[in-house]
């Protein structure tokens, strides 16, 4: 029986792997393996025009996490789940102005994919927000209440 255990702790110890010949190599692919061993990949930004539209076409579910008027772009930082296919957003504004001053215009950020992976993407996208102007002259205002988020932005034509 002594033998058998000693047999045993033997084996066991031959078969464990050291961290010489366990070591693998990560080939460099804009991935980031943090310590909790989730993949991290940079994705690029995306330059996108507003448009007016059609604001109740159907969306995929997308989260914007910041946002930030500069100019005539808006920036802002989103989040999705996906990662085998392409993914294509639209900023679509409402042809309905409210009466107010300045006037409010209702916008919504469409997500289109068909990906049904689901890691989790953050990325940075840049609207062009110029088709979105009150009226296309400079210091012209106008607020964007965009769906999703609480508040307004204020944009000023530039």
């Amino acid at each position: 029986m002594k033998g058998l255990v000693i047999f045993i702790g033997i084996c066991v110890l031959f078969s464990c792997k050291t961290k010489q010949n366990s070591d693998t190599t990560v080939s460099q692919n804009n991935n980031n393996v943090i310590d909790s061993g989730i993949t991290e990949r940079d994705h690029p930004s995306l330059n996108i025009e507003a448009e007016i539209g059609d604001i109740t076409q159907e969306s995929k579910n997308v989260q914007i996490l910041k946002s930030k008027i500069e100019g005539n772009h808006l920036n802002l930082k989103i989040g999705y789940s996906g990662g085998c296919t392409s993914h294509e957003f639209q900023f679509i504004g409402s042809s309905m102005i409210s009466k107010s001053l300045p006037p409010i215009r209702t916008v919504r950020l469409v997500h289109l994919t068909d990906d049904t992976c689901r890691e989790y993407i953050e990325r940075e996208l840049v609207v062009d927000l110029k088709q979105l102007a009150y009226k296309k002259e400079e210091g012209s205002t106008i607020k964007l209440k965009i769906q999703g988020l609480e508040g307004f932005l204020i944009y000023s034509y530039q």
